[in-house]
Parts: structure tokens; sequence; C-alpha cells
């Protein structure tokens, strides 16, 4: 029995009805591509906080371009709001502890993906604002703490630097060099891009989302990193940022920048299973795409299965 037949007779035997898409790369070409509920090389899948990763690829490129002088910049050189005393703790924030969520601003991830801090903070007309006026509960780069509020405002930093829409830096300087399709990056009422967004959101719902991607350009994100940052022979990241982004953070072994890392792994996580995990030392690559509900399921068992196999 092959690969193939293998893993579709795992997925069967697991009853994994929501597993859309499971790719493996190995050695320069695809050895897994197998497709399920009518999904197919063409289909785009939400990816959700796979694009936190995407955000810590568009850092480097900016360090890479001098818009951004160096990670330890504090976060009110860029951000006003957080430069007006209302928290001693406000000018300690640096942009490398929102890569490595340990703001310390307060946050409770809340269940199941429904967070009330977010319900609140898409009423205020000012996002950056808002989350200027939460409490800080740690000093900056002293705890991890997998935070929205730290990711928004890394955005908020971003589109100021690049002087406007993130999706549109980001779709020139990465997704067109990696041939990646997108559409537009959800935009919240004050303007500020998210890209994690929950359906329904926009006024389009779902098909606002910018975390549509097909199996093959969420493998090419990996093969960028893979590869040094290079890709179709041209570099596209530095080295050295991607050295540093899957390098461990002092308050969390297994985190670098928005990447997760492994004993003999790194790589991109998205809520309800969606996965790229590169595995250097064997230059491969795996791809999980699957449909996101309430539960939250995660499939890295089909991972370790094809590990064995």
């Amino acid at each position: 029995m092959n690969k193939d037949m293998e893993l579709d007779e795992y997925i069967k035997t697991k009853q994994y009805k929501l597993v859309n898409s499971v790719l493996l790369w190995k050695d320069g070409k695809v050895i897994v591509e197998r497709y399920y509920n009518g999904y197919t090389k063409d289909s785009r899948n939400v990816i959700r906080s796979v694009s936190k990763s995407i955000l810590s690829i568009v850092t480097g490129i900016c360090l890479d371009k001098g818009l951004i002088k160096g990670l330890d910049e504090p976060l009110c050189r860029y951000l006003e709001d957080f430069n007006q005393g209302i928290h001693p703790y406000h000018r300690g924030i640096t942009l490398r502890n929102l890569l490595t969520m340990t703001s310390g601003i307060y946050w409770v991830g809340g269940v199941h993906y429904h967070c009330p801090q977010l319900t609140v903070l898409r009423k205020s007309p000012n996002w950056v604002e808002h989350i200027s006026e939460t409490d800080m509960v740690q000093v900056p780069g002293s705890k991890f703490n997998y935070s929205e509020f730290d990711v928004i405002l890394l955005t908020a930093v971003l589109e100021k630097v690049v002087g406007g829409d993130i999706f549109s830096f980001i779709n020139d300087n990465l997704y067109k060099p990696l041939n990646i399709k997108s559409g537009l990056w959800w935009r919240s009422s004050c303007g500020i891009a998210y890209s994690c967004a929950e359906a329904g959101e926009g006024n389009g719902g779902d098909k606002e989302r910018p975390s549509n991607l097909t199996a093959r350009e969420m493998l090419s994100l990996g093969q960028l990193f893979l590869q040094g940052g290079v890709y179709e022979d041209k570099q596209i990241v530095s080295s050295k940022y991607i050295n540093e982004a899957i390098s461990p953070s002092k308050c969390n072994p297994n985190y670098g920048y928005l990447w997760w890392l492994g004993k003999d792994f790194y790589g991109c996580r998205g809520y309800g299973g969606q996965n790229i995990t590169v595995v250097p030392n064997e230059k491969e690559i795996y791809v999980i795409q699957a449909t996101p509900t309430a539960r939250g399921k995660e499939y890295d068992d089909i991972i370790q299965f094809l590990r064995k196999s």
C-alpha cells in the first residue's frame, strides 16, 4: 500500500471528516498530496492564525528594507497612544515583545475561539486606543501570553511603517514573489487590518477573509523558511531574520517570532487544524488544512503517522 492509500485509510479510521487537504513535500518534491470533501489543489481553505506567522515574515522584510530600525525599538515610538503615560510599563513594550507575545498587556483568550475581549474591542472606534487603556499585568518581556492584542498592535505598527494598507505591502513583497493569490484582508471600522477575523465580521462574511490559501500556497511559506528566505532564486526575507524567528524566545522555548517550535521542527498553526510544519534536518514540509469548528480540533497525529510510515 502506497503512502496516499495509507493516509486515506488513516483519515477514514480516525473519522477525520473535517480534514480537507494533506500535503507532504520532501527533498524538493511533493510525496503526498491528498484532498477530501471535494477539495482540490486549487481549493482555498481558511488558515486562521497561520496569518500571524505571515506577519512575522513581513516584519522581517520591513527590517531588511530599513523601514524598522530594530526589534528593540519601543512601541511608543510608532503608536502615540502608548506614549501618553497611561501606564508606566507602556514605554517598555518593544516590537520584539509583540513578536514573542510578551507585551504584558492583560489578555484572556476565551473558549473555543470566542473571546469576550475581542467582542468588546470590535465595538471600539479606535482599537489601538482601546488596547492602550487595557491593564498591564506583567513587565514587558517577562511572560508569554498568546494574545491577539499583541498581533493587532504589530499590524498597526507595520501599517504605519509601510505608509498604508499592510495587505498591499504583503501582496507586493511576499505573496506575488511566492505566487500566492489572496483576497483583500478584512479591516476594522477604524481601519486596522485584522487577518484572524472570524467569519461574518465584515459585510461580506467569509468572502472578505484574507486567510484563504491553497495547500500549495501554504507549502511555499514553509519552503521560504526552509530555504533561508530564498524562493525561486530570489531572496524574499533575510536568512538572519529567519534564524531569529525560529529561535526560542526567552519566555517560551516553544515559540519564536510568531512561529511555533518543537524538538526537531518549526511551523505555523491556525485554529481548527491549519498547519505548516517544517522538519529542516529531513528537508520535509507538511501541510494540513481543515474546516474549523467550535471544538478547535488539531491533527498533529497525521504528521506523526506520515513520518513513521
